[in-house]
């Protein structure tokens, strides 16, 4: 009787926890039928367990990649460039489960999907319709039914009208419209030095993915960087970046979204999307599944060249030095050598007010004459760095303290006016503290300017700065500060006046004195000597006539 009542308890028991798991199943796929980003993260999990019988190794870029594509379905985004080394999951979520979750969860949807080689467009796009043809698949989507008229490896419809078009750069895509297109490494990497074929790319995309969207359509580019004309390169040259996830680039006038996933950092980075926020130091390597021991990364380095590990790893295909300012004419000064002059705190306050907007760069600058009547500019100090509207106020603040005679000019763009709304207002926190404990206030003075609308900001530096850098005019402080030193010398010597986009917030900086500082004339000291007759005659009394 006691085996018999165990038997039925572990039953009992048995049963509820196949309930349970029903009911989480049940939950798991309503949620995915909802959507949202959490829907299309349970989807890929679940097709992962289903379909690959294997779990999906999740890290913390990858919810960030699935928010961004999700916002693509929405309609809140619609051009999306994702930079990420290869073997790092990126065709996976961006092609194979993006696109067939999308066909599943719009009633009606048109996607085309573009790759390098016919082969590679095939297995992926065949590797979609597997997904979609699986149990797992059916039992979320039931009603999305393959069409009998059209339904080939790369090109079918579904019985609701959707389609999916796959075809490699170069094929055909007339006549085919598109809502959501695809375009999955343009190039191949061994023509990433070929003019002929990074153009052929480009015209391609220029004359058969564009020309090919639906009203409002989407495009979508996942790749890893090959050169500074590669698509991505030429995307941004020439429509602009409007939100740079992971970098600085220029963000006035854009229309792409853009991710930066470099797989060491250089530099602390701090990733922010709606709500989504994740920094990374400097040195930290992404994480992955190819690549997760010491050896295995060095491996990785001495498999490919420096140079190739840098673009297509680190997504860094900025030249190390251009050629147009040289390193032989970027010169120090020490105090012992600093003439008399007049200080000004400069602030580039970037395009957004967004903390992971473009770095804000602020410049200490002496400006004076020397005896041939020339200008003379000495970088005394600098700060540069992603802050946020408060965060400028104080490093403005805590240069004016060490600079207590040099005023503040704000470049109005870009937020200027908001920051010295607050900066006065900090100034006055400040100056309270300052008084209470009888020390000066500041008194800098606090000034707007407009940047020129005549000229691009390339002009302005290439203009103002070109000669004075070749006459060694300009020369950076022993002092200054070393981080923004070292990215004032980084951007000088990649500056390409023909490039719009670029990072060049230190020295844009610097070069906006030229619209406004006034240099201090070098005052001479003329000794007079005295002649012998007039030493004679010291201490004689002259009597009055």
């Amino acid at each position: 009787m006691l085996d018999i009542d165990i038997h039925e308890q572990q039953k009992i028991k048995v049963a509820k926890i196949k309930e349970k798991k029903e009911l989480q199943a049940r939950v798991e796929k309503a949620k995915i039928r909802k959507g949202g980003y959490q829907g299309f993260r349970l989807y890929i999990l679940g097709v992962f367990r289903e379909v690959y019988d294997r779990k999906f190794e999740e890290f913390w870029y990858h919810e960030l990649i699935i928010r961004i594509l999700w916002n693509v379905i929405e309609g809140k985004e619609n051009r999306v460039i994702i930079e990420l080394a290869p073997r790092f999951a990126k065709t996976e979520i961006s092609v194979r489960q993006f696109l067939s979750y999308a066909q599943g969860i719009v009633t009606f949807i048109k996607n085309q999907y573009f790759t390098y080689g016919a082969d590679l467009t095939e297995d992926t796009s065949v590797d979609v319709k597997t997904i979609m043809k699986s149990e797992y698949y059916k039992a979320l989507f039931p009603k999305k039914k393959f069409s009998d008229d059209q339904n080939k490896k790369a090109n079918w419809k579904l019985k609701d009208g959707s389609e999916y078009y796959g075809t490699s750069i170069g094929g055909a895509a007339t006549g085919k419209g598109s809502n959501i297109t695809v375009i999955d490494d343009p190039l191949k990497a061994h023509d990433s030095d070929s003019k002929a074929e990074k153009d052929n790319a480009w015209k391609f995309i220029g004359n058969s993915v564009f020309t090919r969207l639906e009203n409002g359509g989407a495009v979508i580019q996942i790749m890893q960087r090959l050169a500074q004309d590669d698509p991505t390169g030429r995307f941004i040259e020439e429509q602009g970046i409007k939100n740079h996830i992971g970098g600085n680039l220029e963000t006035e006038d854009g229309v792409w979204t853009l991710i930066t996933l470099p797989f060491i950092t250089e530099e602390d980075i701090t990733y922010k999307y709606e709500d989504f926020v994740y920094h990374r130091p400097a040195g930290e390597i992404l994480p992955n599944r190819n690549y997760k021991t010491l050896e295995e990364i060095e491996l990785l380095k001495k498999s490919v060249s420096k140079k190739e590990f840098e673009k297509q790893y680190n997504q860094n295909v900025s030249v190390s030095e251009t050629g147009h300012f040289k390193k032989e004419d970027i010169k120090d000064i020490s105090d012992i050598d600093l003439p008399e002059q007049n200080e000004y705190i400069i602030v580039d306050n970037a395009e957004s007010l967004s903390d992971t907007a473009d770095d804000r760069a602020i410049a200490v600058e002496g400006w004076s004459i020397d005896d041939d009547e020339i200008e003379q500019i000495v970088i005394m100090d600098g700060k540069r760095g992603k802050w946020d509207v408060y965060g400028v106020a104080a490093r403005i603040i805590e240069l004016m303290i060490k600079f207590p005679d040099a005023p503040v000019y704000i470049e109005e763009a870009g937020g200027g006016i908001t920051l010295i709304v607050v900066l006065k207002k900090e100034i006055l926190k400040v100056n309270t503290k300052l008084r209470a404990k009888n020390k000066k206030p500041l008194n800098n003075g606090i000034n707007g300017y407009k940047p020129p609308n005549q000229i691009s900001k390339q002009a302005k530096i290439k203009d103002y700065m070109t000669v004075p850098h070749e006459q060694h005019c300009i020369k950076i402080h022993k002092n200054c500060d070393t981080d923004f030193r070292n990215q004032y010398t980084k951007e000088l010597l990649r500056f390409d006046p023909s490039k719009k986009h670029q990072t060049d917030n230190c020295i844009d900086a610097v070069s906006s004195g030229w619209l406004f500082a006034v240099p201090k004339k070098t005052i001479i000291k003329i000794v007079k000597k005295q002649s012998r007759r007039a030493k004679k005659k010291r201490g004689i009394k002259w009597r009055s006539c």
